[in-house]
């Protein structure tokens, strides 16, 4: 929904955050509404995380704003349970450990979780890096469920159990008790374009072993149960001009109005939607000819 819907339908003390309305970081403080994101407005790599714009405006005050007495109910609105969104959802219940922000763990992982959502993952780093490994087993609960097909039911009760154990390891991971994993990066070329790939993603940290091989552009796919296909167009910043992301998404969703495409200026997708019809074979001849049209190739 839009920013004036959700002030109309939503009640007062509402939070929405990472992608629930359709508007760029806003507020308004005499119905109490809020709205924490970074997908729509600026560009994304100028704009913090959900969770960093969240975890700032606790640290500002914004709960006792809210809750004068400590009795009034805050209402967060979410549709995901990615690492940001888990990390806004930690921070909201754990206020009191978020806002003095004197943690050096939770200093770390939000900070890995911001420059890393900010680029869709696209972000070549080390993989015997500590916080690489032990982000990849706080938040390994919502990778296991993403990559199992479970997301795409969009149960609540199955989100918000998502939201909860990776809570619960945030908590361990901020009391010096975490764990580490190792990298799952594994990933499957279905097309090369000018300048960009079409890729099935294997392991949860697919994107980090294209962003090693100097990968700036993408389409990734992953097929439904229901036998429609979910994309995501990504590229690493702007300056991949000959991937305008905003323009690709634009184009396809006129020619498939029901798989409609959201999103903002670095990566969208349609996977919040009923999926497409088409095939990776045929979205690929589809991004292929917009970029023809658009006279657009890589330097």
């Amino acid at each position: 929904m839009n920013w004036e819907a959700f002030k109309t339908q939503m009640p007062r003390r509402s939070i929405a955050v990472d992608g629930f309305v359709n508007a760029p970081p806003c507020y308004d403080l005499q119905s109490q509404h809020f709205n924490f994101d970074h997908h729509a407005g600026p560009p994304r790599p100028a704009m913090l995380s959900s969770a960093m714009q969240v975890r700032s405006w606790i640290h500002d005050g914004l709960l006792t704003l809210l809750m004068p007495t400590g009795d009034e109910e805050v209402h967060v609105w979410m549709n995901d349970c990615d690492p940001d969104v888990a990390l806004c959802y930690y921070a909201f219940v754990h206020h009191f450990i978020v806002a003095p922000m004197v943690n050096p763990a939770l200093n770390r992982l939000f900070g890995h979780v911001d420059t890393m959502d900010k680029r869709a993952g696209l972000v070549d780093l080390p993989r015997d890096m500590e916080i690489v490994r032990q982000a990849a087993w706080i938040f390994q609960p919502y990778w296991d469920f993403r990559m199992s097909g479970a997301l795409d039911r969009k149960d609540p009760g199955e989100h918000m159990g998502v939201l909860e154990s990776i809570a619960g390891r945030i908590d361990d991971f901020a009391s010096a008790r975490g764990k580490s994993v190792s990298i799952e990066d594994d990933y499957e070329t279905l097309h090369r374009g000018a300048g960009w790939e079409m890729v099935r993603e294997i392991g949860p940290h697919a994107r980090m072993k294209l962003a090693r091989r100097q990968v700036r552009a993408f389409a990734s796919v992953r097929q439904t149960p229901s036998g429609r296909w979910y994309y995501t167009l990504c590229r690493y910043a702007p300056v991949t001009y000959w991937f305008p992301v905003p323009e690709i998404g634009r184009r396809l969703s006129e020619q498939e109005p029901e798989a409609a495409f959201g999103g903002g200026d670095t990566v969208m997708g349609n996977a919040r939607g009923p999926g497409s019809t088409r095939g990776p074979e045929e979205m690929a001849q589809a991004i292929d000819q917009i970029l023809i049209l658009l006279k657009v190739s890589p330097p």
